[in-house]
Formats: structure tokens, sequence, C-alpha cells
């Protein structure tokens, strides 16, 4: 073994044992079930992995994971109409008070049951600050359908959480027309989105989903020997 293999997987374990948890519970806010998000989350670390030479020196590779991930789940969900029934299986995070375990379960109930085109939409809008354009390249979908379903998931989670108006109605961030060229990343606090209860209440979910995930003791061992099988059968 050279050197150059020797330190390769010694790096990779360290980026993979601290991005795992994140990036798994931000892929189940996407598709609502914790079994097709380990699925395509290791499909994405596998990539990763191989491609560590280059991702390795990437200012952010956990994002390139996260949008990877996101292509591979779009692929499986795009053709469903319906979502999940069931909520993802995770403990209860120690620190979580029954409250909060309350409100984060319902938020996750209702997103997990939206069509997937509304809530994918939704999550990477809303919640990861991506813009119509990026959405709608990735997905392949037009701007106007990202802004449509954006706007409906938003209105039915509001409803459904007898969320009061807020003042992001007066100008709707979602029918909006394009951003200047050059104007980068959309900026949620801009166009008042940091102050919409749906997205606090999206912030919430996932760090109440973060922490479940991460209060699974065996989870990031689960999550290395599914990894090494997966190496193993693609060899």
């Amino acid at each position: 073994m050279s050197a150059e293999q020797a330190v390769r997987p010694r790096d990779f374990e360290t980026f993979f044992a601290g991005a795992y948890g994140r990036v798994l519970a931000q892929v189940i806010m996407l598709c609502g079930s914790r079994e097709d998000a380990e699925d395509v989350v290791q499909e994405a670390f596998l990539e990763a992995y191989r491609a560590w030479d280059r991702i390795a020196s990437y200012e952010l590779p956990e994002a390139w994971v996260y949008r990877v991930s996101v292509q591979r789940l779009w692929k499986t969900q795009r053709r469903r109409r319906k979502g999940q029934e069931r909520l993802p299986d995770v403990p209860v995070p120690v620190l979580a008070s029954p409250e909060e375990s309350a409100e984060a379960r319902e938020v996750l109930r209702l997103l997990a049951a939206l069509p997937p085109r509304q809530r994918v939409t939704m999550v990477l809008f809303c919640l990861h600050g991506w813009s119509q354009s990026e959405i709608a390249k990735t997905l392949r979908m037009t701007r106007g359908g990202v802004a449509a379903n954006v706007a409906k998931a938003r209105l039915t989670l509001k409803e459904a959480l007898d969320m009061a108006t807020d003042d992001t109605n007066r100008r709707d961030p979602f029918m909006s027309g394009p951003r200047p060229v050059g104007s980068g990343r959309l900026d949620a606090s801009r166009i008042g989105l940091g102050r919409d209860p749906v997205v606090m209440a999206l912030r919430g979910a996932e760090a109440w989903l973060r922490a479940a995930v991460e209060a699974d003791p065996e989870a990031l061992g689960r999550a290395r020997a599914a990894l090494a099988r997966r190496l193993e059968e693609k060899r």
C-alpha cells in the first residue's frame, strides 16, 4: 500500500464520520423515509470516496455529497404522486422536550405526506436556500413549476400548523421574477424567509432530526459497514 493510499481512507473517514449524520438528516427531510435516505446517502458517499482526491480539496465537500444525494433521490422519487404515510424511524433525542419532539414529529409527518415535487422543492428552497434556477436545473423542472410547488407546499404546512399570515405574503418570493445575473445564491433572509414561520418550523424539525440520528449510537457503525459492503460489491 502506498503512502497516498494509507492516508486517503483516514482523511475520508474523518469526513465521513463528521458529515454522515447531518447529510442523512437533510435527506430524510427530502424523502420522509430513513431507509430511502440511507440508501442514497451511502451511494453519494461511495462516489465521494472514489473521487476523494478531487473532492477533498473542495471548500464544502459535504455540499457536494448532499447535491449528489438529491440527484439520486430524485430519480427514485419523481414518479411518485403521493408522499410517505409513516414517520422516519429515529429515536427521540435525549435533550429534546416532549413539546419539541411533538412539534418536530408533526412537521415531519406533514412534510412526508406532501407530494414529492412539493416536498423536495420546498425543502431545497426554504431550508437550504437553493435558488429556483438551481432547483429547476437539478430536478429538470421549469422555474415556474418550482415556484408553484414551493408555494403549494408552504401553504399546506401553514394551514395544517395553523400559522398566522406573515409579512412574506405581501411580496410572494416564490412567484417573483428572475434574479439579476451574477446575484449568486438566494439569500432567504433578504426576502423575508428567515422570519417565515414555515422556515422556522422546518429548521426546528431538521435540528431535532439531526439530534435523533446522532442519538443512535450504532447508526454510524452501520453506515460504515454498509459503505464497506458497497465498495466490495462494486470492485
